[in-house]
């Protein structure tokens, strides 16, 4: 198991990549498609998932970094290295390495049982907290609807239908198919864009579901003082699902393709609004 070594000293090909094989876990018919034979980059520049722009090698950790390492909780060491690199023109920082993973391997390695230790707050604390943040909001408008995209298991809008708002929740995790089209007043994605290896189709998917006048309401925590090589900081955790770290000029960058414009309430909530509806002014 482990890394083999190319012809080069500058390139690591992972053949026989402990998160994908069968003895870690997983049987023949999970088996990992070539593609996840991943050249990676170490010391070499990549482009830019928002802005195309290059990215150099930023820094590399354990895949069981993890976000409650701040509050004590230190994962055994898997051995397995996961390199990020930062966009010199938005600040990005992203990791190639979970590229070519289809679904069931976040639901396997990251988003299993074990998910919980990592993060405790999702399944009912960060709900009942953005309840309250959610109904507080749309309360400016009448009968607006709300989806949650990346909701879960639902709970936040459950929690909202019991105030009274029509709201529903949609997960690429758990609902199959596409997300509902075009219909809703606030989308709301709470901690969903620091998960995904795809940011810009994320933000395109997120925003196919607001009518013309509606907004995204969502939160990421953005990172625009770090220095060099800090990959230690405590939100780049690939254990929790975080590969893909927001700067405020990289979410301009990323909703400006779709003609959004963003608002910062603080460094970890933001607004994306294309034409203020009636009901904010």
């Amino acid at each position: 198991m482990g890394c083999a070594l190319s012809a080069s000293p500058q390139r690591v090909l992972l053949r026989a990549h402990p998160l994908c094989d069968a003895e870690a876990g997983l049987d023949e018919s999970h088996a990992m498609p070539a593609p996840f034979d991943l050249l990676l980059s170490v010391g070499q520049t990549l482009p830019c998932k928002v802005c195309n722009n290059p990215a150099d090698l930023y820094g590399v950790v354990d895949f069981s970094k993890n976000c409650e390492e701040q509050r004590g909780l230190y994962l055994p060491l898997s051995g397995v290295p996961v390199y990020y690199h930062r966009c010199k023109s938005c600040g990005l920082i992203f990791t190639a390495v979970f590229d070519h993973w289809p679904m069931a391997y976040f639901a396997e390695r990251i988003y299993n049982d074990g998910y919980a230790q990592v993060d405790p707050d999702y399944l009912e604390r960060r709900p009942q907290a953005n309840q309250a943040l959610v109904a507080d909001f749309v309360q400016r408008g009448q009968a607006l609807q709300v989806l949650d995209y990346g909701g879960g298991n639902g709970r936040l809008a459950a929690l909202l239908r019991e105030r009274g708002i029509t709201a529903s929740s949609w997960d690429p995790m758990i609902d199959p198919g596409s997300p509902p089209q075009a219909g809703f007043d606030v989308v709301t994605s709470f901690e969903v864009f620091e998960h995904t290896p795809t940011p810009v189709a994320t933000c395109a998917q997120a925003l196919s579901c607001l009518r013309p006048s509606g907004v995204l309401l969502f939160t990421t925590l953005t990172v625009d003082k770090l220095p060099p090589g800090a990959a230690h900081f405590w939100y780049i955790a690939p254990r929790n699902g975080h590969i893909t770290i927001h700067t405020r000029q990289s979410l301009a960058a990323l909703f400006g393709r779709f003609g959004y414009r963003m608002h910062h309430f603080t460094d970890v909530l933001h607004l994306a609004v294309r034409e203020v509806p009636a009901w904010l002014t």
